[in-house]
């Protein structure tokens, strides 16, 4: 059975339209839930600046100089 070349094309067309479709519902989905909004405590994560562990920018001196790695 040969399909024509209008066939074949209405039938990519088609997939296409139907492909972004369902791409943009998967979006509008996840963007509607609770997953990508930030947790309601701060207690949980840890400080980035934290002064109290005891390293300092003096351990960045401990890398090799030139090109030796």
């Amino acid at each position: 059975m040969v399909l024509s070349a209008a066939t074949v094309s209405l039938v990519s067309i088609t997939m296409t339209v139907l492909m972004v479709a369902a791409m943009l519902y998967l979006v509008w989905g996840a963007l509607n839930s609770d997953i990508h909004s930030p947790s309601p405590g701060d207690d949980d994560r840890p400080e980035l600046d934290d002064a109290e562990d005891g390293e300092s920018d003096e351990s960045a001196s401990e890398l090799p100089d030139g090109n030796a790695a």
